[in-house]
């Protein structure tokens, strides 16, 4: 009884704890870089439901608190919506990645292909 319990309450709090976001990208590993093959194969084989998050060339500017992405790269946004964060991560390692990352961003600027999200 106690183990039913137990797992049932670690899929309530999985449930509770996803989260929707702006941007994805997949990981080479957990707290590694972003994997852009990965990331490109999401979007290549799910073109419908995720777009680049930028301009060909342009890239996010990693920051190590605050908004914006904790690692610098090429993230997919959702083409309508939000991005559903367990989704994406299973997208992720579907096709190579060890991990994913997520970040949201209400405002940002562009300098020279460098995107920065800015603090709302």
């Amino acid at each position: 009884m106690h183990i039913l319990s137990a797992s049932s309450m670690l899929a309530l709090c999985s449930i509770v704890l996803a989260k929707n976001h702006q941007f994805c990208a997949c990981q080479s590993a957990t707290d590694g870089s972003i994997n852009i093959d990965a990331t490109a194969q999401v979007r290549s084989l799910h073109s419908t439901e995720y777009l680049w998050g930028q301009a060909e060339g342009d890239y996010w500017v990693a920051h190590d608190k605050g908004p914006g992405p904790r690692f610098a790269g090429a993230f997919l946004e959702a083409a309508y919506g939000w991005i559903d964060g367990r989704a994406f991560y299973n997208l992720c390692r579907n096709f190579g990645g060890g991990d994913s990352t997520c970040f949201d961003c209400s405002k940002w600027h562009n300098v020279n292909a460098a995107i920065y999200c800015d603090v709302s």
